[in-house]
């Protein structure tokens, strides 16, 4: 199966999403912030992250084009409970795989 990041500030969110993905045969990481996040994705291949918008340290959003530069391309998808268009249009414009 797939490396997954999980990159949300809610760690309840974090745990539900990695305990359901695991279950189903994922490799699971986390992190709670912007920040560790990106660290996170750049130090080891990672397939999909699943990302959040509204986060302590700034929006998710400000991350996906880094992120889609990785060498290994993961497929990004925002998970956010604050969606907007012009967040939805910016990110799949961006690469996002969906949002």
């Amino acid at each position: 199966m797939g490396n997954v990041l999980i990159i949300d500030d809610d760690a309840a969110i974090c745990d539900a999403l990695s305990e359901l993905l695991t279950h189903i045969g994922h490799v699971v990481d986390t992190a709670t912030s912007r920040d560790s996040g990106m660290e996170q994705a750049t130090a080891k291949t990672v397939d999909v992250i699943l990302l959040d918008v509204k986060m302590p340290d700034g929006s998710g959003l400000d991350l996906l084009p880094q992120l889609k530069a990785l060498p290994n391309d993961p497929e990004v998808i925002i998970v956010t409970g604050y969606g907007t268009a012009k967040g939805a249009e910016f990110a799949l414009k961006n690469g996002a795989w969906d949002y």
